[in-house]
């Protein structure tokens, strides 16, 4: 006894709507010998599973296979229903979808790419950009480098003084929000000690690697999207200048902003104590720790 499986003739049908390929393809199942057959002997039989099942129960998506090269990359095999064609158990037909989930010709990914909502291992990327609001005092400033990106030091920043009397403006910083969707079996563990902290390294979400220092993990949220499964979205901010901000210094008798003229430098005497620039600003970050985003477990 063994079961065989064959392709119905006239059994494939592919179709194009709306951007996206999708499709079936019937095939035929008996008994090599005649005899009766149930679910569990069909999909026990290993060749038969890998030619419905797609990779994630365990197949090899062979009936994608069976279509010819030209699907290998613009369809995914996603369903396959089975169910008895006569009243004996004598011979089955397996229905096996596709689709292409994205555009005609074009790859569908990587197997990240090819889940759909709340199944276990889906992964949606999201990215927005937009300038959120910051005081400054002055432009064109200089950036810290190494260890003064946590912890900077109480040195000038120079560049241009664009303040009044001592009072900032407000510039438009560049933040890019970026969030990962990730759908597990089994509830995941929060990782509440690496909220606020930046990447001590590169790292790479989707197409884009973010440099060291300059992505802010600002949050996550852990929801149950199905039974034993979870739906996990972190967030992260983008700040090219390591979210660093800046502060003017102040007079410790009067509690005002220290003043100078344009041309004083911070390490000189003010020409006019009610000159109308801030004399010395420096660089403060308001999210010093860093840690390694690696360890979060996120798919991407």
């Amino acid at each position: 006894m063994a079961v065989q499986i064959a392709q119905k003739p006239n059994g494939v049908s592919i179709g194009f709507d709306r951007g996206k390929w999708s499709g079936t393809s019937a095939y035929v199942i008996t008994d090599d010998a005649g005899a009766r057959i149930n679910s569990s002997d069909i999909l026990g039989t290993g060749t038969v599973a890998a030619k419905l099942g797609p990779t994630e129960f365990g197949g090899s998506s062979g009936a994608l296979t069976d279509l010819g090269s030209y699907w290998s990359s613009r369809l995914r095999q996603v369903s396959m229903d089975l169910r008895q064609v006569d009243d004996g158990g004598y011979v089955w037909e397996a229905i096996v979808g596709f689709d292409s989930g994205v555009g005609s010709g074009i790859t569908v990914g990587t197997p990240v790419d090819q889940k759909n909502e709340g199944q276990d291992g889906f992964v949606a990327i999201e990215y927005s950009l937009s300038g959120e609001p910051v005081d400054i005092w002055r432009t064109g400033a200089t950036m810290p480098t190494g260890g003064d990106i946590d912890n900077p030091t109480d040195t000038d920043i120079g560049g241009t003084k664009v303040d009044s009397g001592g009072e900032p403006i407000s510039t438009f910083v560049n933040i890019a929000r970026v969030t990962v969707r990730n759908v597990v079996i089994g509830r995941p563990t929060p990782p509440l000690s690496q909220v606020n902290t930046r990447n001590n390294a590169n790292f790479a979400i989707g197409p884009y690697t973010f440099p060291a220092k300059t992505l802010l993990f600002t949050g996550v949220t852990i929801s149950r999207v199905g039974v034993g499964t979870y739906e996990t979205v972190y967030s992260f901010a983008y700040d090219a200048d390591f979210h660093l901000r800046q502060i003017a210094t102040r007079d410790p008798a009067t509690g005002g902003v220290r003043l100078g003229a344009k041309a004083d430098t911070c390490t000189g005497t003010p020409t006019s104590a009610d000159a109308g620039f801030a004399l010395c600003v420096y660089l403060r970050q308001p999210f010093p720790s860093t840690s390694a985003f690696s360890s979060l477990g996120i798919v991407t």
